[in-house]
């Protein structure tokens, strides 16, 4: 059972050791060069540790004929010896080997109460075409990934704090998500699910700071859950990144950037 990733039917679960025994492909012309999946997890989970961040979780799956990979790291800043506020985060990367998407890693926030899952790369992406000298490029882009760890904490304590101390009228409340809605972050099912949500919380932990952001925030993230057995990886995360957006931005926050990293 995924603990991290929303998997879908058509998704094979696997685990880091195992994608070691995967056959990587040969290139699909002149300057395709497929970098084997078990490398490129492998390269990322190390730079993690050496940057002091403590692994907790992998969750990786692969579909396709064995062609392309999705992987979810969840990680804390709960160092030996921190002060820091503790935050969990997400590394996510992608791989495929027939050309369907770059290589790419991307940095997010969890909400650790009722598994919710807000995975967004509005904190940071980095990524790189397949071609000719990935191999060589690909260390410096999971550096910068991991450089980012330490500033997404930062922000996402400043974020989660503002989500906890501002209230919302129900109506207010209202207004935000059918923003979310409009700005693609919802289907129209999912808007349904997340208004119920806000009216009447299915957790009573969401409601400890009473009628305001927080609620709403675990109120959209517990509508983008899918319901079916089929789901899109990259949908949800594009979904997610439009919730995190909408709310932050409810908190008086500045707009987050969203800037990509090409290696």
């Amino acid at each position: 059972m995924s603990t991290l990733m929303y998997d879908n039917a058509t998704d094979i679960k696997v685990t880091r050791d195992y994608m070691a025994n995967l056959q990587t492909p040969p290139g699909l012309g002149a300057r395709h060069a497929p970098v084997p999946f078990f490398t490129f997890a492998d390269t990322t989970v190390a730079a993690i540790k050496q940057s002091g961040f403590k692994v907790l979780e992998e969750d990786y799956a692969i579909t396709k004929d064995e062609n392309r990979m999705f992987g979810l790291i969840r990680v804390s800043n709960d160092a030996e010896g921190s002060t820091a506020k503790r935050h969990d985060m997400l590394v996510g990367l992608r791989g495929s080997h027939d050309q369907a998407f770059s290589r790419a890693l991307t940095v997010g926030s969890r909400v650790l109460v009722c598994s919710n899952l807000c995975f967004h790369g509005d904190l940071g992406v980095w990524k790189s075409k397949q071609t000719t000298n990935i191999a060589a490029r690909i260390p410096s882009m999971i550096s910068g990934a991991v450089a980012g760890l330490g500033a997404a904490t930062k922000k996402l304590t400043v974020d989660f704090d503002n989500f906890t101390q501002t209230p919302l009228t129900r109506d207010e409340g209202d207004d935000v998500l059918l923003g979310i809605f409009r700005s693609g972050g919802f289907s129209p099912s999912q808007l349904g699910r997340a208004i119920d949500d806000w009216d009447d919380c299915s957790m009573e932990e969401h409601t400890q700071y009473g009628r305001g952001l927080w609620w709403l925030f675990n109120s959209a993230t517990h509508a983008l859950k899918p319901t079916g057995q089929t789901h899109n990886h990259v949908d949800l995360a594009h979904r997610s990144a439009v919730v995190f957006d909408h709310v932050s931005r409810s908190a008086g926050d500045r707009q987050i950037g969203g800037r990509t990293f090409d290696a």
